[in-house]
């Protein structure tokens, strides 16, 4: 099984970085050009497993999006009719080949408003809801211009023709950056920016020889790679094409305005060129680092299967040593990649009707057991932050939880501040993936809503950026120290990975213990 997974990752490099099977792709027999129909291109799209969900769906839009905008006016104009722009705009509804909507519409990683099996508590539902309510209300303040937007020395601001007061826009701004840096909403504003940047690199490259449009689009990868990036193509055709419609209708000479926007469409063209290319580029990427994390699996199971371990209790003790010495290897990219690993593998399981067939199971449940054998491991380093967490929690008013939190903070150790920090961050956060259904334990956590919430701000309130320097100064220091033996211990526990796979052992006789465990 491991070794299968580990073969998987290894053949999507092999197969992006073959010439071979590019040549051969195009060279085929006329018996074989006989058998290519639609039904058979969708067959072979579905049984491709070596792609990632997602890549291949954004990929699919931006070939599609490329596609359309590379066509000319005068293109298929008798299914258009006159309006040939438009037709070039509207497209054919996007097909996935990994989802049937009638059968799969609650696996992991489903987009955006398609599952059903989501169920919020009352606070958390509640508090999504403020956060929504109060972007869409930040989105529509306006400030007055001239000289009647001052009244008294102060600024008038005003939504639908009422006036609101700084201390309601203060709040507002409270309750969507909370809502914002623990995911109970998207950053409403982060669209807006992305599109003005959108429009800048088309007035910027349309302004510039077409010679340096490489070295101008590097500079914009990450809007690129942006999950909002075909929304904003998508939006942008559908602008020139009413610009167009509505300039038809008034009879004015709209050939400037086409001039323009063919010039746009060939600069669009080359950008979602240039954006396959860099997913292409990413997945490449991410299937190296995939069999790195496999390798660390790969050798828990090994330690977990040496049959030289009579009992369970001797297989045990050597699993702990095991995870142990591999602990600088269980970095947050590890745990990362398990939940990712696991949400993949259960989306496939559900999209063939096979999540509840044991028999398919086998991979997942080395991937759930690994995890809970590495939580269990990192959760020593973290179980006392969360019992201090929950003797806030229990208790009753909120001066009470704040006074608790102040008096802990004033106690807390040195290396203890920024650890303490990250973990109510995380369990803050763990809101916010409960209302994407991410996170199993959404039921214990919504309920407890508002106090996490508290929980949160005191923190930050009461440990600004200031403060934490100050306290955490001498656990810095030390940090500083052990980071470079943190990266020796790395490489020793690579090097001992690599051997690991060629002798089909893990050896056990290289211990280093002492400071560098308790770094974390």
């Amino acid at each position: 099984i491991f070794a299968a997974g580990q073969s998987i990752a290894e053949t999507r490099i092999s197969k992006s970085s073959s010439p071979s099977s590019t040549q051969s792709s195009q060279v085929t027999s006329p018996e074989q050009e006989s058998k290519v129909t639609n039904e058979y291109v969708d067959e072979l799209i579905a049984s491709d497993k070596t792609v990632p969900r997602n890549a291949r769906t954004l990929d699919e839009e931006l070939a599609e999006l490329e596609v359309r905008i590379s066509r000319t006016p005068g293109e298929n104009a008798e299914a258009g009719g006159t309006n040939s722009l438009f037709d070039v705009f509207s497209g054919p509804e996007v097909y996935n080949p990994n989802v049937d909507p009638e059968t799969s519409v609650n696996w992991p990683g489903a987009q955006p408003g398609t599952r059903t099996d989501v169920n919020l508590p009352p606070e958390l539902a509640t508090a999504v809801k403020n956060a929504r309510y109060a972007g869409k209300l930040l989105a529509q303040i306006v400030e007055e211009d001239g000289d009647l937007n001052i009244e008294n020395g102060k600024k008038k601001f005003l939504i639908d023709g009422k006036e609101i007061t700084k201390d309601q826009i203060s709040k507002l701004q409270q309750c969507v950056h909370e809502g914002i840096a623990i995911g109970l909403i998207n950053d409403p504003f982060e669209y807006l920016g992305e599109k003005s940047r959108l429009d800048m690199v088309l007035a910027e490259l349309r302004q510039q020889p077409a010679e340096r449009f490489d070295e101008i689009i590097s500079n914009y990868r990450d809007l690129l790679l942006s999950d909002n990036f075909v929304t904003m193509i998508r939006e942008k055709l559908n602008s020139m094409a009413k610009l167009e419609m509505e300039l038809k209708k008034s009879a004015k000479n709209i050939e400037e305005i086409k001039a323009k926007h063919e010039i746009e469409l060939a600069i669009l063209s080359r950008i979602l060129q240039y954006a396959q290319l860099l997913l292409k580029e990413a997945r490449a990427i991410g299937a190296e680092l995939e069999v790195a994390q496999l390798e660390v699996i790969r050798s828990i199971c090994q330690v977990a299967m040496d049959p030289n371990h009579q009992t369970e209790e001797e297989t045990a003790l050597a699993l702990t040593d095991a995870v142990r010495d591999m602990k600088p290897l269980l970095d947050e990219n590890f745990v990362a990649y398990l939940k990712y690993a696991i949400a993949e593998e259960e989306g496939r399981l559900a999209r063939s009707g096979l999540l509840d067939d044991p028999e398919h199971q086998r991979w997942l449940y080395v991937l759930k057991i690994v995890q809970e054998g590495v939580y269990a491991e990192l959760s020593r380093g973290v179980q006392r932050f969360i019992d201090h967490i929950s003797y806030v929690l229990r208790m009753e008013t909120k001066q009470e939880r704040r006074m608790l939190l102040s008096r802990l903070i004033d106690v807390m150790p040195s290396m203890d501040i920024r650890p303490f920090v990250k973990v109510v961050d995380n369990i803050a956060a763990s809101l916010g993936a409960g209302t994407r259904g991410d996170f199993v334990e959404t039921d214990v956590l919504g309920g407890m809503t508002n106090k996490i919430l508290q929980l949160r701000r005191d923190v930050h309130d009461l440990l600004p950026g200031d403060r934490i320097k100050i306290m955490s100064k001498d656990a810095d220091e030390w940090a500083a120290r052990q980071r470079k033996k943190l990266l020796e211990q790395r490489g020793i526990s690579q090097q001992r990975l690599k051997a690991a796979k060629e002798t089909e052992s893990y050896d056990e006789e290289i211990r280093q213990r002492g400071e560098i465990e308790r770094f974390d």
